[in-house]
């Protein structure tokens, strides 16, 4: 019986190493190279400083400027608790508004642009509805309900872009009611693409070849004719 353990053990010792390098290479797919600093300017709205309880209205503010309506809301704990920092920006100031940045790219380079939002307590979709361009071109439209919520209720959005020149141009606008009251923005983000490393991708093909070659050794074996 002791001897029958130990040669079970031998013989499943290959198999067990290629499930230890498909665990390993896929466990890796989810590491990336870390991240780069955003490239943008004043992402979080922190400067310039309003007192505590108030908000304040800017035709422009560093990094941004207006591209239509009134100016760039900038509150600091008013309607609302911000996501990232101390304050936060509300597209709809005294009417719907849009600002914008223009940041520096690289033609062809891939870019992952992040950003957290939050419909404004107390207040109907279709009043929170705000939307993110990039080049002039729409990336997209975004509502939610702030009915029934005591505090903002922020979520994180994400996308990859591609640049086409060395300049590019990223604008959020509000796009619901225009009555002063609209969708929250923070903690805006713009950075390249980050890509595997090789040593993920090296990891990776081990993994794979030991998928393939497991589904081998599960093909029953052929009977002669």
């Amino acid at each position: 019986m002791d001897r029958g353990k130990r040669s079970l053990s031998r013989d499943h010792r290959p198999r067990n190493v290629l499930v230890g390098c498909c665990i390993v290479g896929f466990s890796v797919l989810l590491q990336i190279a870390p991240a780069a600093a955003t490239l943008i300017t004043n992402g979080s709205f922190e400067v310039p400083d309003v007192a505590t309880g108030t908000f304040q209205v800017f035709g422009n503010i560093p990094g941004w400027s207006t591209t239509f309506g009134p100016g760039i809301e900038i509150q600091d704990h008013i309607a609302g608790s911000p996501f990232d920092g101390n304050q936060f920006v509300e597209l709809d100031s005294f009417n719907n508004s849009g600002m914008s940045q223009q940041i520096s790219t690289m033609p062809g380079e891939m870019y992952a642009l992040s950003f957290a939002y939050s419909p404004r307590p107390g207040i109907a979709s279709n009043s929170n509805t705000i939307q993110v361009l990039f080049n002039g071109n729409l990336l997209d439209t975004i509502t939610a309900n702030g009915i029934g919520l005591p505090d903002t209720s922020w979520s994180i959005f994400n996308y990859n872009v591609s640049a086409t020149g060395s300049a590019s141009t990223l604008e959020f606008r509000a796009a619901g009611t225009s009555n002063a009251l609209g969708g929250y923005l923070d903690d805006v983000g713009f950075a390249p693409a980050p890509v595997p490393e090789p040593s993920t991708l090296c990891l990776l093909s081990l993994g794979l070849a030991g998928l393939g070659y497991f589904k081998n050794k599960a093909r029953p074996a052929r009977q002669p004719a």
